[in-house]
This record gives structure tokens, sequence and C-alpha cells, in this order.
């Protein structure tokens, strides 16, 4: 049984991503049997998940931050919490807004703050009260991206309506107000990003590139004034998009890019400049007096001052960080930040006299995101999935467990995996890559993790059969198969690898679509060799692979595409979803189950993949496990979902043997195989049971509504009475089954 999930890796750095779970297995009941019928249809695409069962509680993990002072600071995260930090620790999450994600939070003193939600909502914190979630408007109405407030009476709250249209609102005498100025027609683009000065002046960014210029005066009535249209940034950069926007006065700005770029604002011109790498995606700002610090998507940081020509030389953060925001406020030298990660971490920035960042984490997570990364079963009745908190779910036989603390490294769980075992309550070997890339392993259900004993380089792939298979993104593979990944393209890393049985050996995958397998080097190790290329390109991204022997694999990558290998070669590439596959498990050789990037998950039967139900809305399943070869589970951010096909029980029966038929040395061998609709599939005839006995294998070939018919020609090697078995595998919707023996004279030609 193998699991695939996502991992990440970027130039040597973790490149953590936005996209990133069972009920009863037993109890999934889907089936195609109409009521009083007496046959079973199991196509996929009548096939239905089960209703999610929640496995971890949502939230943590930090969208926003503001902070007022060195010793006031309130962060926000994605269920509804909110933290505060005096100077020296953070508060644990106290829940305000129901379970929804806030977008953003601005404290403009010690005693107010404003944050907003992703639903339409706004929460007001005043003299340390917060007060109950209120809609900017109607229901399905606007979702307010950012808010800056200039004081305790005045803010600005800035996104888009149900329509994606430019949409503000302005609190001015504890109000908030629907601007009226009516935008152009032709303004598309809605509002992203917002600073507010102390006179009254805004400045918000749009997802066109533009920026706009809002005005408040107080007499002789309230009112905000802007222009209908929005100014462009930067017209000579295509694509251009803003991220962030902070001003320190309405004609001094800084705004982060969406790629590595700041554009500063100095007087009534905007002057782009290229700052960090090519590999940014994203430039977060924040200003404090006179002084702007911007910090990439690879937390790295550099800061300026006003008129903000030249930027300081960068520091960098040192452990895995996606930071999601960044908040400056006045220090005794110059000014000091906070920023927020997506891992519930805060992380202290701080200048040298040169204007380097300093950055100092926090060294545990306060509000750490309870987000599912990986699942992978050993049996119908175990199960083990992971949580970026640090946490494992287990279920057994029939519910799961309540989270469990594993590792309280950034990142939590990254993956697991555990081999299949027919009895894992007596023998269980699991896998975790936990943290930077480090592995634990698990060799009973009744004992703890324990880190596995350093290995030469950094975990990135995992599998485990009777024993536990590690790799590292450079190919070095440590546990069943010794040594390096043979050839791989400099630049190139190993996605996956996959070891289904002990003693049958491992297959491996990279990125630009090689494959490597194992082979026996003496009887006591493997050793890997290069195997047959997939077609699967550099820029298409093979990702997982999923293998029931050396002689079946399936392999997915990120455009969408699926490969299976027979053990000689690799098959041409199947389109089977326009999204991206992301994970995939087979259990035999006609049911393998592939997961989509939007909630979609695929069926192979043996010949074709079929598109199942929609398993979770648009929630990418992170994780597909399937335990047997009629059930599957599948994991989103916080459910569980399992899917069962509808499975025919099969019959065989040995036919009379015809004239001349039995004859040694070309014995003709016939049986049937019959169930509620006529079986397909391959039976295996024996002449014997001993391993070495002669045998041939046939395909099965419908002759009835209920019954199909197979014969092939077993080389028997002597006359006289033998007994011969047959041997059904199983096919997509129907049940393995065996004969019992059958007696048959063989006579001398």
């Amino acid at each position: 049984m193998h699991v695939a999930n996502r991992r990440h890796w970027s130039s040597g750095r973790a490149a953590i991503a936005v996209l990133m779970c069972l009920s009863v297995l037993s109890a999934v009941g889907v089936s195609a049997r109409s009521a009083g019928a007496t046959t079973v249809t199991a196509h996929a695409t009548t096939l239905k998940w089960s209703k999610g069962t929640n496995l971890v509680k949502s939230g943590g993990g930090l969208n926003a931050v503001s902070c007022a002072s060195s010793i006031f600071c309130m962060a926000a995260d994605r269920s509804g919490g909110v933290s505060t930090f005096n100077g020296t620790t953070w508060s644990a999450p106290t829940p305000v807004d129901a379970a929804n994600a806030f977008s953003a939070i601005s404290c403009p003193t010690v005693t107010f703050c404003v944050a907003t939600d992703e639903v339409g909502n706004y929460v007001t914190w005043s003299s340390g009260v917060w007060g109950k979630p209120t809609s900017f408007g109607a229901l399905n109405g606007p979702v307010m991206h950012d808010v800056s407030c200039s004081s305790a009476n005045f803010c600005l709250a800035v996104g888009q309506t149900a329509n994606f249209a430019p949409i503000d609102y302005y609190f001015y005498n504890g109000i908030w107000t629907l601007d009226t100025v009516v935008f152009s027609p032709s303004d598309l683009n809605s509002l992203d990003a917002v600073s507010c000065t102390s006179i009254f002046v805004c400045l918000a960014t749009d997802l066109g590139g533009g920026v706009m210029t809002f005005t408040f005066t107080t007499s002789p009535v309230p009112a905000l004034a802007h222009a209908p249209s929005p100014t462009l940034i930067d017209p000579t950069t295509k694509n251009y998009m803003a991220r962030s926007i902070a001003c320190v006065s309405s004609t001094s700005c800084v705004v982060g890019s969406s790629t590595n770029q700041v554009s500063t604002l100095n007087g009534a011109t905007w002057t782009t400049a290229t700052i960090f790498p090519t590999s940014s995606h994203g430039v977060l700002v924040s200003c404090a007096q006179s002084t702007c610090v911007a910090n990439d998507s690879l937390s790295q940081g550099v800061s300026a001052i006003a008129p903000f020509t030249t930027w300081s030389t960068g520091g960098e953060l040192s452990m895995l960080s996606q930071v999601n925001a960044v908040s400056c406020f006045p220090a005794a030298a110059s000014v000091g930040c906070l920023a927020v990660d997506n891992d519930g971490f805060s992380i202290a920035i701080s200048l040298a006299t040169n204007g380097v960042p300093t950055y100092t984490a926090g060294t545990t997570a306060f509000d750490p995101p309870h987000v599912v990364t990986s699942l992978s079963c050993a049996s119908v009745s175990y199960c083990i999935a992971g949580d970026t908190a640090g946490e494992t779910v287990t279920y057994r036989g029939g519910s799961w467990t309540a989270p469990k603390v594993i590792t309280t490294a950034p990142l939590g769980v990254r993956e697991v995996r555990c081999g299949a075992s027919l009895h894992p309550y007596t023998t269980l070997a699991c896998a975790a890559v936990v943290g930077d890339f480090q592995a634990l392993n698990l060799l009973s259900y009744r004992a703890g993790w324990t880190t596995v004993p350093p290995l030469s380089s950094l975990t990135y792939a995992i599998s485990c059969s009777s024993k536990c298979e590690y790799m590292s993104p450079e190919g070095r593979s440590t546990g069943l198969v010794s040594g390096y990944l043979p050839q791989l393209p400099s630049g190139a890393i190993a996605t996956d690898v996959s070891c289904p049985t002990l003693d049958v050996g491992c297959v491996a995958i990279d990125n630009v679509g090689h494959s490597y397998i194992s082979k026996k080097s003496h009887p006591q190790s493997q050793k890997w060799a290069l195997g047959p290329r997939v077609e699967s390109s550099a820029s298409q991204t093979l990702w997982a692979l999923s293998c029931v022997s050396t002689n079946f694999c399936v392999a997915v990558d990120l455009a969408g595409h699926a490969y299976t290998f027979n053990g000689i070669k690799w098959s041409a590439a199947t389109k089977v979803s326009v999204l991206g596959l992301y994970a995939v498990s087979c259990a035999s050789t006609y049911f393998c189950v592939a997961s989509d990037l939007l909630g979609g998950a695929y069926i192979f039967n043996g010949i074709k993949w079929q598109a199942t139900a929609n398993v979770s809305g648009l929630s990418p399943l992170v994780g597909v496990s399937c335990p047997s070869a009629n059930s599957c589970v599948a994991v989103d951010s916080s459910k569980a979902y399992t899917v069962t096909v509808p499975t025919d029980k099969t019959k065989i029966a040995f036919a009379t043997p015809a004239k001349r038929a039995n004859v040694v040395g070309r014995t003709v061998v016939s049986v049937s195989v019959s169930a509620a609709l006529a079986p397909t599939g391959m039976i295996t005839l024996s002449a014997g049971k001993h391993s070495n006995a002669p045998s041939c294998t046939a395909a099965l070939k419908k002759v009835s509504s209920t019954r199909s018919l197979a014969h092939c020609i077993i080389k028997t090697t002597r006359v006289g009475a033998t007994l011969f078995d047959a041997s059904f595998a199983g096919s997509f919707g129907f049940s393995p089954s065996t004969s019992s023996p059958y007696r048959e004279t063989i006579v001398a030609k």
C-alpha cells in the first residue's frame, strides 16, 4: 500500500505551498445496485465518497499581524482566533470570529484594533473587549482583503464585491460606511492592499497593478473622495501586480510586488526596482517612521530609508518559514518589526546600523495550524494521518483517535507511510518525515514514534514494507536499498519511492521523468539501477508513485497524466485530470485511486481511469491510501473520506475436458467463473499446488450474463491422476476466488 502526498523542495530550501481527510472503513455502503435488483454495476462514475470525518480541529496558522508598539501586537489566524503579544510572550489564541479565516488586522493604538475576515465580516477590539463579527454587507456580499487604520477614529477597508469588482468601506466615529464614489465600469480589478496616513489619506492597490488615492474629509459632512480609475504603478512591466503597500506619508510609499520587486512613490512618481532573486514570489512591506522593511517569500529581507532609493544588503531567516504578514513599529535606534508565518511562529526583525535585517524566530509556535498533510493505511483497520501541528491521528478498527503530538518541529508532520500488514497490531512498520526533513519511525502500535538515527542527508521520500526506505532529494537511499540513484540529472530531485514488499524491491522516480529499480547485489542487500524512461517531462513534474510489485506501478505528474509500469516499460501518458494529479495509491493491478488539486478523485480499474463524484468540494486531497482492492481512504486539510467498490463474490468450476484434451505435455484445462455479472480478468490454472507446478494463465471471456469462460494449455509432465487448481486474482467489482482441487487423469499421447 502506498500513499503519495506533497513534499516541497526548492534550491535546498523548503518551499511551503498554499496547496497544501474515514468514517468507518468497513461501513461505507456505496452501491450501484438498484432496489430489488440482483446485479451490481461497478462503474467508477457511480461511486460516491463518504461524508467527511473530522480528524483535527481546524485553525491555527497566522494570516495577519499589526503592532502598535514594541510591547503590543495582535495576530489573527485562519480560524477566527486572535493572539496578543506583550513584548515578551504571545497569548493563546482567543476565538472571536467563529471558524472564519481572518484576512487582515490593523491596530493603530494599544487599545483599538479592527480585523476583517474572508467571508465579509469585521470585528472590532476596543479597550480589551472584542465585539461580535458583523457583516459589511448582505449575505454573499463584499469581502475585504485588507484594512488600515490611521487612528481609533478612522480606517479604510478594501476588497471586492460578489462580482469581483472593487469596493471599500470607511470607518469614522464608530460607524462603517460604504464608499459611494462610483468606480469606472471598466475597472474590474478588486482592491487587495491599503495603507492610511495620519492625515486622512490612504493609498490602495488592486489586482490589475493599479493604485488609487483615497482622501477623507470631515466637513461639512464626512466624505471619501477618489478618482474613478486607478493609476498603473508600473505600466512597463507585463502583468505587474501588487502584493502589499506601506506609506510613511501621502507622497511616500512602498509597494511590494507579487514577484521580486518593490515600487516606490516619491512625490507623484512611481519607480520599480528588483531587489530579490527571481525565485521569490511576493514581497511584503511594512514601514515605521521613515524606514521600511521588505520581506520576500523565501524569508529574505532588506530595508531602506525614505525616499527608498537605496536598499540594504539582505538578511535571511535561518528556519523554514512562509511569512504571511509583517508589521513594523518605532524602536529605540531605528524601527523593529514582527512577522508571523504559516506555521504559527512569530519572528522578530531588528535592523543593524547598516540596515541589514536580523531575524530571530520564536522557539515554539504559539498558534500552529492544524492542517492534515498525509495519510497511510497498513490495513482496512489501521490508518495514520499527520498534520502541520506535529500531530498524528490513528484509525483503529472503527474510529479515529484524538490527535497526539509526535513532534514539535516547525512544519509538523510532512508525510507518513506504513507498510501493508495483515496484522498491524502485531506487525507494523511506519515512517514519517517531520520538520526540516527529518525521519521518524513507528514499529508497534503500542509504542511511540522514535527518531531514525541521523542519516547523511535529509529525508525527502519514504516507503515501507516490513521495513522502511528513506531517500534524500539528491537520491541518496538508506534502509532497504543502499547507495544513490544512478545518473540522477543535475538539478533533478528524487520525488517518490515505493517499496511494495521487502523481498521484491523498490521503484523510485525523479521530477524530470526517470525511473529507478532496485536489484539485489547479493542476498542481503539491494542497489539502484536506472530504469525505463517515463514520458513525463521536466515541466510536467513527475510527482507521485505507487507500486503493487516491481511488475506493476502507477506514476502521476502535476500536469494530470498517469503512467503504468509492467516491469519492462512505462505506458504512454494518459490524461486523467486537467488540474494536475497530486497523489496516487494502488492496492492491486485493477484498483488505483489518484487525486487532483481541486478535490477530484479518479479510479483505475485495470483498463482505464474514470472520475468519481467530487470528494471534498474544491479542497485538495493531500493524501490517498487504498488498504484493499475495493476500498480507499483520502484526506483533505481536515477530514477523511472513504470509498468502497461494490464487489460480487465469484465461483470457479472446472469444465469436463474435451476428447484428447487431457494428454500429457499438452493438457487443455477449461474453467468457468460466475458471479452476479459475468466477471472479467485473468485466471491461473496449475497442475498442483507446489511452487514449481506447471501452470498457465488465461483471460476470461463472457459466455452469458453471469458467466465467463477461460482455457489454456498446461505442459504436464506425467500420466495418471493429477489434481488441478484454479485461482482468480479478482478484478474491478469482482472478488478473488480459488477452486477446490479438480482430479483429472492424464493420458499418454
